[in-house]
């Protein structure tokens, strides 16, 4: 049978694991959810930084054997006065701080589809299982004009062996 994941959002000091997400917004509050309301509701100053957002993948229905080799990459682009920032394969939680963080402290853009990032690299066969941390946060600068930040679409992809 082929292989079914999804993506989940942890927030919190439990953590909590969100539902399956198909959105994520970078914002000034540690949550899950994907609303236009909740942008307007949470805004980032400008100067600001977003809540790290912690997302792993969760296998829904079990691999036949196993899914390894878990690829993350953008489109190399953020709008300008932005900077997204990522790391992979980060095993341990910590809850989301708006301070600049230490986790997620390289320049997403520079992971493309000709250069991919490592999300996790070890193999999952059982249902519920979860991936590494993959922790993301938008800096933005101060520089940065008031509004909306342009949709970032973030790819991955596993092989299932």
């Amino acid at each position: 049978m082929a292989a079914s994941l999804s993506v989940r959002v942890y927030t919190s000091t439990g953590p909590t694991e969100s539902a399956v997400v198909t959105g994520i917004d970078f914002i000034s509050a540690d949550n899950a959810t994907n609303t236009l309301g909740n942008r307007q509701s949470n805004p980032i100053t400008v100067g600001a930084n977003s809540y790290e957002k912690w997302l792993k993948l969760k296998v829904d229905t079990a691999p036949a054997n196993g899914v390894t080799n878990f690829l993350i990459w953008g489109d190399g682009v953020v709008m300008t006065s932005t900077t997204l920032k990522f790391t992979g394969a980060f095993v341990t939680y910590q809850q989301g701080t708006t301070a600049s963080s230490t986790i997620a402290n390289t320049t997403f853009t520079v992971y493309t589809s000709g250069n991919k990032a490592t999300w996790d690299s070890a193999s999952y066969s059982a249902t519920n299982a979860t991936t590494k941390f993959a922790v993301y946060q938008l800096q933005v600068d101060s520089t940065a004009g008031a509004g909306n930040w342009t949709q970032e679409t973030i790819n991955y992809s596993y092989d299932e062996t």
